[in-house]
């Protein structure tokens, strides 16, 4: 079930990740405009704990990736799948970037006194609100490519033995 979900959903995030990040996050500041979501400096202390998980997994993954890039498993996946190493190096360097984009942004939260202005508010709500979506749903999509490295070496094609 789920890799049929993601199966259908891999392609629209990687075409329109920008546009779905863009709309959910202004989903959210209008939802915090109107007043539905609120709390949001006591959450960003749970975010950048979340956000440092995901540059640390991320961070081991771009090791591990880098470690096995001259083993034959590795050899043989960018024989089969010639993109997909620059994909799975994009990914995870993107996540840690985005990650610590996502930390700074809760931090100047943290520093800042509450504004003013509620317009001001919902727009540093709506770019900080963007940018963990992209991390969010790219940790997902990170996990889902270092998986496919192992899930694709088991599907070798065997021989025929030697008689």
């Amino acid at each position: 079930m789920y890799e049929k979900l993601y199966g259908f959903l891999e392609p629209k995030w990687e075409k329109y990740s920008f546009a779905i990040s863009f709309l959910v996050s202004i989903l959210v500041g209008v939802l915090y405009f109107w007043g539905w979501i609120n709390n949001i400096r006591s959450v960003t202390g749970n975010v950048v704990t979340f956000a440092s998980i995901v540059i640390g997994v991320n961070g081991v993954f771009l090791t591990l990736v880098i470690t096995l890039q001259e083993s034959p498993a590795f050899q043989r996946l960018k024989d089969i799948f010639p993109p997909f190493q620059a994909k799975l190096y994009t990914c995870l360097r993107d996540q840690i970037i985005t990650g610590l984009v996502v930390v700074l942004i809760s931090i100047i939260i943290n520093f800042l006194p509450p504004s003013p202005s509620p317009y001001l508010s919902i727009f540093g709500v709506c770019i900080w609100f963007y940018f963990f979506v992209q991390m969010f749903v790219g940790s997902i999509m990170s996990v889902k490519l270092v998986t496919d490295i192992i899930i694709k070496n088991f599907n070798i094609p065997t021989r025929s033995k030697m008689k």
